[in-house]
């Protein structure tokens, strides 16, 4: 079983990769949906649905105004619980429509 200090060094190495080979964006369009799905829940995700992650700026669809009018009072907290949740600053806006 690996230690964790060698893990760690793997974790680097990947890191380093995908930022070199210019994929980190792609990844993070991949990352910040699942993200999303466990920062706010299960019950607040099935009620949201993410549109679109690009340039640092995630869009979310909320049907129900009453969520809508929620999460937009939110919208710093749920950022930093995002960026916070992925290790990094990834979210720099979230616009609710």
């Amino acid at each position: 079983m690996p230690s964790t200090t060698m893990a760690q060094r793997i974790g680097d190495v990947i890191a380093r990769i995908v930022r070199a080979s210019g994929l980190q964006p792609e990844l993070d369009a991949v990352r910040v949906p699942q993200a999303w799905s466990t920062v706010v829940g299960e019950r607040l995700a099935g009620r949201t649905e993410v549109r679109q992650f690009a340039h640092g700026v995630l869009r979310v669809h909320v049907v129900d105004a009453v969520w809508r009018q929620e999460l937009t009072l939110r919208r710093e907290e749920l950022r930093l619980s995002l960026n916070t949740y992925l290790g990094r600053e990834v979210v720099r806006e979230i616009i609710i429509r």
